[in-house]
C-alpha cells in the first residue's frame, strides 16, 4: 500500500493558518498527503487588537475570525480539540479523548504571559493575552468606576481610580491609549473629575517602546503625557499584592487595577514537549528551515526561537509568524517531493502602534509617520492580514466594527453614519433610477446613436448638422467648436481638449459606449445586480454629462445611495455577491504554488 503523509499543524493563529494554506497550495496535486489543522476552537483571535475590546472600543466579536471560512476551498481538515501532550518519538498528539498520528508536525501554539518570578504577579495581576482577558478587563474597569462614584472614603476612592499598566511595550501602550479615550467618557458618565483619574505606565527599562527609534518614541511619550499619563521608567516591579504593587525604589502604589503586559514565554503545550531542544522562556529552538532538533518537527511564530546569521532574533510579530509558517510549509513540501529546502529570509516591513483611535506612530520600511497618517497605515495593515486570514468578508466586518459600530465616542459624521436603516427603503429609488437610465439608453438607440455619429450635436450646442458621416467627424470638430464658443468657455479646458482629441474623432464608438452603457446600467439597477458597480457607472456618466453642460443633479444624488449595496434587498445581489465572493476565494486559495 502506498505511503500516506500525515501533516499536522498545531495552532490556528496567523502562523499556523499560513502554514496550512501554503501546504495545500504546494501539495495540491498529491493525493497521498493529509493536512490537518488542530485548534482549541473554531474561531481564532486577532491578538493584536485585544486592547480595543479591553478599552470598550469594539465588541468581542470584532477580533474573531472563522477558521472554517479561512480554510474554505482547501483540502485542510479542521479539528477542534485541546492537545495536552506531544510524543515526538512515536509521532503522536494526545488530547483528553483522542490521539492523532503524524509524519510531520508544525507547532504554532503561540505564547503566554511570563511573570519573571515576581512574587504575587501571577496571582494578583490581570493580563491581556486572550479574549477572556480583554472582556475581564473591560468589565473590571466598568465596575471600579461605578464603585468609585459611590465611594466616600478618599483613600479607597483614590485606589479605585488608580490604573497601572505594567510594561511599556506594544501591548501596554496600546491598552493605555484605549483607556485615555474611554476614561473621558466614563468620567462624564459617573460624574468623576478627570483629574482624579491616575493612569500610569510602569516600565523597568529606561524607555517605553524600545523597538522604536528615538523620534517616534518621543512623539508617543509626548502624546501620552499630554493626555495625563504618568510614565514611570526605570521602575522594576518587585512584588504584587491584591491592592498594591511594590517597586525596586521602595515605593508602594495602591491600586485596584494592575494589568501586566511585560513579557511572554512559549505556550505551555509547546514548552512541555519532551525531546525537543528549548531556548529562553521555553521557546523551541529551530534552524533556518524552521526545523527543531527532531527533523520532522517544525516550530513557528511566537513559540519558536530563531536567530539569524547576524545574531538577530525573530521578533514576535504577525508578519514573522506568517513568514515562518510559510517557510515551514515550503520545506515540508520540499522534503516530500524530494526538492531542496530553503532557509527563512524574514522580510519585515516595520512596526506600528496605535495609541487610541485617533493617534499612532509607525515605522514602515524606515519611513516614520505619526498621527492620522500612521493611524490609516495601521488600519490598512490590519485589513491586509484579515484579508489573508478570512477573506473580504472579514475586512468588511473589521471596517464595520472600527468605524460604524465603534462603542466609544466618535465624531459628528461617524455618529450619523452609524445610524442603520433597512435597505428595503432604497428599492423603489433603485428601480426608478434604473427605469430612467433604461429609457435614456433606448431613446438614444432609437434616435440613431448606434449608426450616425451625431454625438457632437448633443455635446456642444450649435454643432447641429456639423457631422453627416463618420469620415467627416474630425473636420467637424473645428467648425463645431467655433460655432459654440460659449459652451467651450463653460467646460474645463482639459475636458474640451479630451473631447476634441479623442471623443469627436471617434464619435460613433463613444456613442455606442454611452447608449449601451445607459441601457445596461438601467437593467442592472432594475434587477439589483452588481448594484455598486452600476451606481459607480451612473455617477461616472453623470459627471461627464455635467462637464459638458448636460448633467442632472437628480441622477447624481440618486446614484450615491446605490453604493450602499441596494441590490441586496429584493435584488439579485442577495445571491450573486456571496456567490462571487465564494468563487473568488475558491480560485485564490486553489491556485497552485511552485516550490
Amino acid at each position: 500500500m502506498a505511503k500516506r503523509y500525515k501533516i499536522i499543524v498545531l495552532g490556528g493563529g496567523f502562523g499556523g493558518l499560513a502554514a496550512a494554506q501554503k501546504l495545500d497550495r504546494y501539495l495540491w496535486n498529491r493525493k497521498d498527503v493529509e493536512i490537518t489543522l488542530i485548534n482549541k476552537t473554531d474561531k481564532q483571535v486577532y491578538m493584536t487588537e485585544l486592547h480595543e475590546v479591553a478599552g470598550n472600543r469594539i465588541p468581542p466579536e470584532g477580533v474573531l475570525y472563522s477558521l472554517k471560512e479561512a480554510l474554505e476551498s482547501t483540502r485542510v481538515k479542521l479539528v477542534i480539540d485541546n492537545i495536552t501532550r506531544i510524543d515526538v518519538q512515536n509521532k503522536k498528539l494526545y488530547s483528553d479523548s483522542s490521539e492523532y498520528e503524524f509524519d510531520y508536525l508544525i507547532v504554532g501554539c503561540g505564547s503566554q504571559p511570563t511573570y519573571f518570578g515576581i512574587p504575587g504577579m501571577k496571582e494578583n495581576a490581570m493580563t491581556l493575552w486572550s479574549l477572556e482577558d480583554a472582556i475581564k478587563i473591560r468589565d473590571h474597569i466598568l465596575d471600579v468606576f461605578e464603585a468609585a462614584s459611590k465611594e466616600k472614603d478618599p483613600e479607597i476612592r483614590r485606589s479605585l481610580l488608580t490604573f497601572i499598566v505594567g510594561g511599556g511595550g506594544f501591548t501596554g501602550i496600546e491598552l493605555v491609549g484605549e483607556f485615555i479615550e474611554w476614561f473621558d467618557e466614563l468620567a462624564a458618565k459617573y460624574n468623576i473629575s478627570r483629574n482624579e483619574i491616575d493612569l500610569r505606565v510602569v516600565e523597568a527599562l529606561p524607555n517605553i517602546l524600545p523597538n522604536f527609534k528615538v523620534d517616534l518614541r518621543t512623539k508617543a511619550e509626548n502624546y501620552l503625557k499630554s493626555h495625563g499619563v504618568k510614565l514611570m521608567t526605570n521602575s522594576a516591579i518587585t512584588a504584587v499584592e491584591p491592592d498594591s504593587i511594590a517597586l525596586k525604589s521602595g515605593e508602594k502604589i495602591f491600586t485596584k487595577t494592575f494589568i501586566w503586559t511585560g513579557g511572554v514565554e512559549a505556550e505551555a503545550t509547546a514548552a512541555g514537549i519532551e525531546g525537543i531542544e528549548k531556548g529562553r522562556r521555553g521557546k523551541i529552538k529551530v534552524n533556518s528551515f524552521m526545523q527543531t532538533n527532531v527533523p520532522y518537527v517544525y516550530a513557528i511564530g511566537d513559540c519558536a526561537e530563531y536567530v539569524d546569521e547576524n545574531g538577530v532574533p525573530m521578533p514576535a510579530l504577525v508578519e514573522s509568524a506568517m513568514q515562518s509558517g510559510e517557510c515551514a510549509a515550503r520545506n515540508i513540501a520540499s522534503d516530500i517531493t524530494g526538492k531542496e529546502k530553503k532557509p527563512l529570509k524574514l522580510n519585515l516591513h516595520g512596526n506600528m502602534v496605535s495609541i487610541g483611535s485617533k493617534y499612532a506612530v509607525s515605522d514602515a520600511g524606515g519611513i516614520h509617520t505619526s498621527g492620522l497618517i500612521a493611524t490609516v497605515l495601521k488600519h490598512a495593515v490590519d485589513m491586509h492580514y484579515l484579508l489573508f486570514a478570512s477573506g473580504i468578508g472579514m475586512v468588511i466586518q473589521y471596517m464595520s466594527h472600527q468605524f460604524m459600530e465603534k462603542k466609544t465616542k466618535v465624531g459628528f459624521w461617524i455618529h450619523h453614519a452609524k445610524v442603520r436603516t433597512s435597505m428595503t427603503w432604497l428599492v423603489p429609488l433603485r428601480i426608478f433610477l434604473g427605469i430612467q437610465w433604461l429609457i435614456e439608453g433606448i431613446n438614444k438607440i432609437n434616435s440613431g446613436w448606434l449608426t450616425t455619429p451625431n454625438l457632437i450635436q448633443t455635446m456642444i450646442p450649435g454643432a447641429a448638422g456639423a457631422v453627416s458621416g463618420a469620415s467627416q467627424a474630425a473636420e467637424a470638430v473645428t467648425s463645431a467648436t467655433q460655432a459654440a464658443p460659449a459652451a467651450a468657455a463653460a467646460a474645463p479646458g482639459w475636458y474640451m481638449w479630451f473631447m476634441q482629441t479623442f471623443v469627436f474623432p471617434n464619435a460613433l464608438f463613444f456613442q455606442w459606449c454611452i447608449a449601451l452603457g445607459e441601457a445596461l446600467i438601467g437593467i442592472l439597477l432594475i434587477l439589483g445586480l452588481l448594484t455598486v458597480l452600476a451606481g459607480l457607472g451612473s455617477i461616472f456618466l453623470n459627471i461627464n454629462f455635467m462637464l459638458s453642460g448636460m448633467g442632472n443633479w437628480w441622477y447624481m444624488m440618486s446614484s450615491i445611495p446605490m453604493l450602499a449595496g441596494a441590490g441586496r434587498s429584493f435584488g439579485l445581489d442577495y445571491w450573486f455577491v456571496p456567490w462571487i465572493a465564494k468563487s473568488f476565494k475558491h480560485w485564490y486559495r486553489g491556485r497552485q504554488k511552485s516550490l
